[in-house]
């Protein structure tokens, strides 16, 4: 049974060409109403697809989301949702806070507990599911006309990003598998919205042990070619059990 006053929003936040994006959705309304109900449809599916002004305009995105269902958890469902619907599996999810304004959905009452996701766009192979009519990255200094609230769920999604890079190391899940010290500062500074010292950055990332020189270096660039780092997974982990303060 789907749990009409309940849904679970996903921000999927990806960083490519110096710019952080925002996945965003414009969902199949029959594929969907299967989804939620495949036994029937009832008034209550009906009331879902008719409070959504994004089934009535292609002008209209919306983030990754599905109402609940009775049966399911929500990390697990948060999960659930990112895979069947844009084929992204095995990432960075955690979860941002429950958005539960009254009249945040007019005409029906619905509480969105919102996670954000954290990719780099070039080792995902997005899927375009049944269950989407499109999926596209938008720069999130630069969204479209979206539905609800959503907007509001990017920012406080973003605001909770901002608060975790700085005391966890969950940038690096944004970055490729290997990249230059640079990429890594350009990285911090666009989600943090502000110019870093170049010294002290680097004297902070290179104290806390987490980089891995690769004895690689870019190929085929203009300019100089800059060394290649990755990061140490089991200090990576031992930082996020202790809680280290990360602040950059």
């Amino acid at each position: 049974m789907v749990l009409k006053d309940i849904s679970v929003d996903c921000v999927i936040f990806g960083f490519n060409n110096d710019k952080l994006n925002v996945l965003l959705w414009q969902g199949e309304i029959e594929p969907l109403k299967q989804l939620l109900n495949p036994e029937k449809e009832n008034e209550q599916i009906k009331e879902i697809f008719e409070i959504n002004p994004a089934h009535k305009s292609d002008r209209l995105w919306g983030l990754v989301g599905l109402h609940l269902q009775a049966d399911e958890d929500l990390d697990g469902y948060a999960k659930k949702i990112l895979q069947i619907t844009t084929g992204i599996d095995n990432v960075y999810l955690t979860q941002v806070k429950t958005f539960g304004d009254t009249n945040r959905v007019p005409g029906l009452r619905v509480l969105t507990v919102a996670y954000y996701a954290l990719i780099n766009p070039d080792y995902h192979d997005l899927k375009l599911s049944p269950l989407a009519k499109a999926i596209k990255w938008y720069d999130i200094e630069d969204l479209p006309d979206v539905i609800f609230d959503h907007k509001e769920i990017i920012q406080n999604s973003l605001k909770k990003l901002r608060q975790e890079v700085q005391y966890h190391p969950v940038g690096f899940h944004l970055l490729p598998e290997k990249f230059t010290l640079t990429q890594l500062q350009r990285l911090y500074e666009i989600i943090l919205d502000k110019k870093l010292d170049t010294r002290n950055f680097r004297k902070k990332i290179q104290n806390m042990k987490l980089l891995v020189d690769t004895n690689e270096k870019q190929t085929n660039v203009a300019h100089r070619a800059a060394k290649l780092y990755s990061f140490d997974i089991d200090i990576y982990n031992q930082l996020k059990e202790e809680g280290l303060n990360f602040r950059i």
